[in-house]
Formats: C-alpha cells, structure tokens, sequence
C-alpha cells in the first residue's frame, strides 16, 4: 500500500464493519449510516491506499489480499482502542460497560440466567446482554457478541478457549410412561415413542453408540421436537422417552416428574467452553466474566 496522507479512522472503521457484516446495506445500520456514506467513505480509503480493498463477485463481497491484511491491522488496532476507552471508564464512576454474551438456548434458559445476578450484583458498572441461539461463532466473528458459551467445537486461530465443564446426557421419561410400557432395557425403547431432535434419530446416536450392540433399540417410532425444552414438556406429559443433557432435566428429575433410565450406559458427553476473540480476551470486562464462570462448581452446571 502507498499512501500520501494519515488513514482516517472514521474511514477505517467503516471499512472494519464492512468487512464484518459482508455488505454495504447491513454496514449502514450497524453504524446508523446511509449506505451512500458508506459507499462513499469506501472509495475515499480505496484512493488514499491506491489498491482495491474490496472484491465484489456478483453479490457477494469479499476482501483483496491488501484487503485482508488491512482488516487484520484494524482488528488488533481496535481491539486496543476499545480497550484503552474501557479503561479509561473505570475511573469514571458513572460510566458503564457492556458485555454481549451468548449460550446455546437450552444452556442459556436452563442454567445461565439462574448464574448471572451474582456477578451483576458484584458489578454494577457493567451491562449485560445475552442472545440464545444454536448459531453462536458467526456472531462472535462478526463482533455480534464478545463472548460465547457453546459445546461446540470452534478451532479456529483467532479464538481463545476456555473449557468450563462436560455436559452429561441422560435418558428419560415420565414415572407412568416407564411402568406402563415396562421399560427395563434399552431394548424396551423399539416399541414406545422417543422424542428426537430430528426425525431420523440421529440425535439418538450418542446414546446408541454408548450402548452394547446387542442392547441396542430399533427406534422406530420417532417423534421429532425441535426444541429441547418443548421436548422435556412433551415427556413429561407422556409422549415418549427423551435424551437431553442432564442439567436441563434436573428440576423434573428432583421432583420425580421425570425418571432416569438405564443409568448404567453413559452417552458420549460434550464439552462446554467459553469462546472469544484474542484480541479482546484481555480486555478487563470480558476477564472478569470469564473468572466468574470459571469460578463456579461443575454441580452448579449440572454436571
């Protein structure tokens, strides 16, 4: 890149946003601009750098070489800048942080929001704000969110991870389903309903794949839930047996609106961990919400 004058950083920051959100239209509203202004701040830095940035094929933008290594230089730039700003607010008594998480919805639902009043009451200056979904790394890259909770796999260089705990299943089902149908082995489920996450039961293979192969059930009747807790619901009252982490069953379990089945064979587990971006990891808000997280039991997770 040759350039004749200073980069200006409201330019460079459109420019970072752009390349984030993937278009001109979703760049404007995140930064409250006319797409015109955003278009027309794009030129100006394409000018002042004399090569092209942006790669345009069809609808779909993407980034020059030149591009990329611009976009890398501006999210270690930023990051420190949002650092300094936030450190510079801490000795402001009236100046407030926000920190965007997201969890998985059953996780989110079943456990964190029972976790977070402690660590909002012992920071005040901060705000949180939380977004369940099953789709988490997209928003992170995209600065959507600062930190994820999620028991995916996410191996990626620019990530920092931080195991938390191992997220159990079991398997279960409401006390008279189990005496009507007579469920004393995993066999017994290929003739009852199951509910599954998906119609082919490949939610049930962390279950089967635990269990000895001449144990294993024929799942033939198949009811499909698309939602973990709507699944719980429906067993509950009597549909069918389930497979869900444990964590999200523990108050039914407790009070005996559901049982647990053979307590003997245990599903392949998934690992829950906190994910962020390096770049922002060591920014002070994002550390102590990692520490608290950290900080508590694997019981309290319902492992």
């Amino acid at each position: 890149m040759v350039m004749d004058a200073l980069l200006d950083l409201p330019q460079l920051r459109t420019f970072f946003t752009l390349a984030q959100t993937g278009s001109f239209t979703a760049c404007a509203h995140r930064l409250h601009r006319t797409q015109s202004a955003v278009s027309h701040a794009m030129a100006k830095l394409e000018s002042l750098v004399g090569v092209p940035l942006l790669a345009r094929r069809g609808r779909d933008l993407g980034l020059t070489e030149e591009g990329r290594r611009l976009y890398q230089a501006c999210e270690q730039a930023f990051a420190t800048l949002d650092g300094a700003a936030e450190d510079l607010r801490r000795h402001q008594s009236l100046a407030r942080g926000r920190l965007r998480i997201g969890a998985t919805v059953e996780f989110g639902t079943s456990i964190l929001m029972k976790h977070v009043q402690p660590f909002l009451a012992a920071h005040p200056e901060l705000d949180l704000d939380f977004t369940l979904s099953q789709e988490l790394l997209s928003p992170l890259l995209r600065d959507e969110l600062d930190l994820i909770l999620d028991c995916q796999e996410h191996p990626l260089p620019t990530l920092r991870k931080t195991p938390l705990f191992r997220e159990t299943y079991v398997v279960a089902c409401a006390p008279a389903f189990r005496k009507a149908h007579r469920l004393r082995v995993p066999t017994d489920l290929g003739r009852v309903p199951v509910l599954s996450l998906d119609k082919a039961g490949t939610w049930w293979n962390r279950f089967l794949l635990a269990t000895p192969v001449h144990a294993q059930p024929q799942l033939d009747r198949i009811i499909a839930v698309d939602h973990i807790r709507a699944m719980i619901h429906g067993a509950v009252a009597g549909m069918g047996a389930l497979l869900v982490p444990r964590y999200s069953v523990l108050e039914e379990l407790r009070r005996k609106d559901l049982v647990a089945l053979f307590p003997a064979i245990r599903p392949a587990e998934d690992r829950f961990s906190i994910y962020q971006k390096r770049v922002k990891a060591g920014q002070e808000k994002q550390k102590l919400f990692t520490r608290y997280l950290v900080s508590l039991s694997p019981e309290e997770f319902g492992s």
